[in-house]
């Protein structure tokens, strides 16, 4: 899924989100990330057409999805 473009949004101390990115998915899915200040987590949000399904991540946890997602690509291409 190359050439996916995220908006990204960094936001002030007065919003509850620090920051948030958004892209548009091959297949109509769309898909959030945001870091939520008051709860300290990183959600995970992905929808199409009238489903959607909703992560919450300590920033630990994202760290390793993030690292199994990388190592999964890399094991496609070869790299790992």
């Amino acid at each position: 899924m190359s050439g996916i473009t995220f908006t990204t949004r960094q936001h002030d101390a007065a919003f509850p989100r620090v920051r948030e990115s958004s892209a548009n998915l091959p297949g109509g899915v769309h898909l959030s990330i945001a870091a939520t200040r008051s709860t300290r987590l990183v959600d995970l949000c992905m929808s199409r057409d009238f489903m959607s399904v909703h992560l919450e991540f300590s920033p630990e946890q994202a760290r390793a999805v993030a690292a199994e997602l990388l190592a999964g690509a890399d094991a496609l291409q070869g790299r790992g």
